[in-house]
């Protein structure tokens, strides 16, 4: 039986060699561009989850990791026991509010964590229009922001000096206020002085320094 000639074995390992490449292309492409985007499922660019209008969590969507605020350790007030976050946005959560107890700065209280899918639309119902997010549009799904207030907050929580705090600081530890002043243009959502979520500490500080949103910086 004829050996098959050298240009041939090199031929074929040369088109084996570009379909291999072509395959890893399509799958990086449609890794960076948020492959899982979609009417009914979240949009991912940079490892960040990003969940607005125009992208939605499933109904069955579950994070990973939940924990009970209640019972670790928290250098920070809770509205009620019944309150959860990942524990990949706790952790700097509660360094964080160390931190801010070691500058002086107490009395803050956390109001609201995850909600499921079927918490967020009895919120829904029960609201006025443009009061609450529908069901698979809000933050609070995906278990990684939390809502804040403080002590005698008097006139409003962004008149106080944990506001003034967070707004000098959370970045550092990886959290935004996810929805600034003059910027609902963009979120969709009026100003939450109280809203912070979690994104990384690289996120977070590119954010702040640039004084984007995260749909800016996801786009």
């Amino acid at each position: 039986m004829p050996k098959p000639k050298k240009n041939n074995i090199s031929r074929i390992l040369i088109l084996s060699l570009f379909f291999v490449a072509l395959i890893a292309a399509s799958f990086a492409f449609g890794y960076k561009t948020g492959y899982d985007k979609g009417a009914d499922s979240a949009s991912r660019n940079r490892n960040i989850l990003l969940v607005n209008e125009d992208n939605l969590l499933p109904p069955d969507y579950v994070p990973e990791d939940l924990v009970n605020l209640y019972e670790m350790r928290h250098a920070f007030r809770l509205a009620n026991a019944e309150i959860y976050m990942t524990r990949v946005a706790y952790e700097p959560m509660q360094e964080m509010f160390l931190a801010a107890e070691h500058d002086n700065v107490n009395g803050f209280i956390i109001t609201s964590g995850y909600r499921s899918y079927e918490r967020q639309q009895e919120i829904y119902a029960e609201s006025k229009p443009g009061y609450a997010q529908k069901p698979g549009a809000s933050e609070h799904q995906t278990g990684l922001c939390f809502d804040v207030t403080a002590m005698n907050s008097g006139d409003g929580f962004e008149n106080t000096e944990q506001y003034a705090w967070l707004r000098q600081n959370a970045y550092k530890y990886g959290f935004i206020q996810r929805y600034p002043a003059n910027k609902s243009h963009i979120t969709g959502i009026s100003h939450e002085p109280w809203h912070y979520r979690y994104v990384g500490v690289a996120a977070a500080e590119y954010i702040h320094k640039n004084n984007i949103t995260l749909e800016e910086y996801l786009k």
